[in-house]
């Protein structure tokens, strides 16, 4: 029984990139808190980057990104919406809306892809 229990636990910390949406949803918190290692970390690229080009991508991230959201305060709340799955199961199209602190608010969809079973951002090249 205790060993089910253990299985059911670890199932449970890893079911977040189980599925696009819950994928997206640890992305969108992620990004909320403006960690923007741990979002390069959540991305798929066609070809691995070097530890100096996740870094480059943190950076520009940190400063293009941060620069915007501190414009509009901040993430106040970010909601998933429908996942619409490609046929072959290996990619799925997210919507989703993100509200910021300055009452606006964005609309956008974000491509996912699966990857040795674990759901990521399509980060493209």
């Amino acid at each position: 029984m205790s060993i089910a229990l253990i299985a059911m636990t670890f199932a449970a910390c890893g079911s977040k990139n189980a599925t696009p949406e819950g994928a997206m949803d640890a992305f969108l918190k992620i990004y909320q808190k403006g960690d923007y290692a741990a979002m390069v970390d959540q991305m798929h690229f066609s070809q691995t980057p070097t530890d100096e080009q996740k870094a480059q991508l943190t950076q520009m991230l940190e400063e293009k990104i941060g620069a915007q959201l501190a414009k509009q305060n901040g993430i106040a709340s970010y909601k998933v919406g429908e996942v619409q799955m490609a046929e072959d199961g290996q990619s799925a199209i997210v919507n989703y809306t993100i509200n910021f602190g300055d009452g606006t608010s964005k609309d956008d969809t974000q491509k996912m892809v699966l990857v040795d079973g674990k759901w990521m951002v399509d980060g493209g090249k």
